[in-house]
Order: structure tokens, then C-alpha cells, then sequence
């Protein structure tokens, strides 16, 4: 009788912790989300009149600030990405008019009082970055992105993981294995993870090894690799 009680209350005991951990998932995704709000029209608020709407309507929150929100840290930077490329235009067009100096690979200056950087990857004003390397439905682009626990957007309100949100709640590193570009620079930025805390095994770094070995290197990888500029791989 004694055991059969004790596994009615393990049992129970099991189900209340479940509860428990569901509800705190659930509490965290509705706290980015509220975050994410006014993250959002805070840099809606330092676009041009004419781009608000159009980029409120195309743009969506990705990357690795979703992952620091959901493990109680403050993100280094908030990532943008758009849906249209003809809005990645517009935008790199005002703000290089805006930019105090111009270079080839930089261009930037002082934006109403914050740091503004403009590369071919990003518009950066201060900690935002709108990503203008690629441009795309989340689909199309967060399905490339390299590591599971950053396949997460939040758009409309709505908080969304196209991977699964086990990768999400852990630590551990997870290759994406459908992704097509840029695997030297996947494999390059692995250290910096492992900085933040998080682990990667022997099997996803032999995941990423044997899609190399697919796709082989490119001349710019190379070049990158042999002048030893590896901050020119980007995100």
C-alpha cells in the first residue's frame, strides 16, 4: 500500500513540476514578447516618416536577443530583418545620406545622437541592427540561420520557434543541417558560444565537418582565413 501511495504521489509530484515548468515557459514567452513592443517601435521611431509603415508591416525580430531574453540576460544587440528587398534599398539609401563619413566596406557617423554603422551586412543604430545581408519571409531566411536555438522570430505580437523550443530552453549547441551558406564562418563562430556558456558535442561539430566537405570553400572564405580576419564572418 505504502509503495502504491508512493507512486501516486511521485506521479502527481511529476505532473505538478511539468505544470509548473509549461506555465514558466509560457510566462517568459508573454515577457519577450512585451519587451520585444517596445524594442520594436523604438527603432520605429528613429526611421524616416515615409519608411515607419512599410517597415512595421515587413520587418520581424530574429537571432540570438529571443535566446538572451529567455534565459533572463540583456541582449547585446536586437537583429531586424525585412521581408522585401526593394525596403533594404530604401533604407540603405536614407541612411547612407545620413552617414557623416563614407568608405567602401563602412560608412556611418552620429544618427539623432546614437552611433550609426552601416556595412554590406547591417544598418547598425547603436543596438539595433537591421539586417540587410539577406531579405526574406522568416521562413526563408531563419531556415538558414546555423544553430537551432536561434530559429525564433517574434512578429505581430507573436513569438514563434520554426526549430523546437528544447533548443530554446538549453545550452547545448545544434547545427541546422539545411543550411547552405557560409559553414566556414559557422564553424569560426563557435567559440564565441562557448563563451557565453553553452556546450557543442563531437557529433554536430562532425555535422558541420561533413557539410563543409559538401560544399567546399570559396575563394572569400579563404581569403578571410588566410589573412586571419575572421571577425569578417558575420552572423
Amino acid at each position: 500500500m505504502n509503495t502504491f501511495k508512493n507512486m501516486l504521489y511521485f506521479t502527481g509530484f511529476l505532473k505538478r513540476k511539468r505544470k509548473s515548468e509549461e506555465q514558466l515557459h509560457v510566462e517568459r514567452i508573454e515577457s519577450i514578447s512585451e519587451r520585444l513592443f517596445y524594442v520594436r517601435d523604438d527603432l520605429i521611431n528613429l526611421l524616416p516618416e515615409e519608411l515607419r509603415y512599410e517597415f512595421f508591416m515587413k520587418s520581424y525580430i530574429s537571432g540570438g536577443c529571443i535566446y538572451s531574453l529567455y534565459h533572463g540576460n540583456e541582449p547585446k544587440d536586437y537583429d531586424f530583418f525585412v521581408e522585401s528587398d526593394q525596403l533594404v534599398s530604401k533604407l540603405r539609401a536614407y541612411f547612407i545620406k545620413q552617414s557623416s563619413y563614407q568608405g567602401e566596406i563602412r560608412s556611418g557617423g552620429l544618427y539623432k545622437g546614437i552611433n550609426m554603422t552601416i556595412t554590406q551586412n547591417a544598418i547598425s543604430l547603436g543596438k539595433y541592427q537591421i539586417i540587410t545581408q539577406w531579405a526574406g519571409t522568416p521562413e526563408e531566411v531563419i531556415d538558414q540561420f546555423d544553430f537551432k536555438h536561434n530559429q525564433t522570430y517574434w512578429k505581430d505580437g507573436k513569438l514563434i520557434c520554426l526549430s523546437d523550443w528544447r533548443f530554446v530552453k538549453g545550452n547545448k549547441l545544434y547545427y541546422n543541417e539545411g543550411r547552405a551558406r557560409d559553414i566556414v564562418g559557422t564553424i569560426v563562430r563557435i567559440p564565441r558560444f562557448i563563451e557565453r556558456g553553452m556546450t557543442v558535442s563531437n557529433k554536430e561539430v562532425s555535422k558541420m565537418l561533413l557539410r563543409l566537405s559538401e560544399v567546399g570553400f570559396s575563394e572569400r572564405e579563404l581569403e578571410i582565413l588566410e589573412k586571419n580576419q575572421l571577425d569578417h564572418f558575420g552572423s
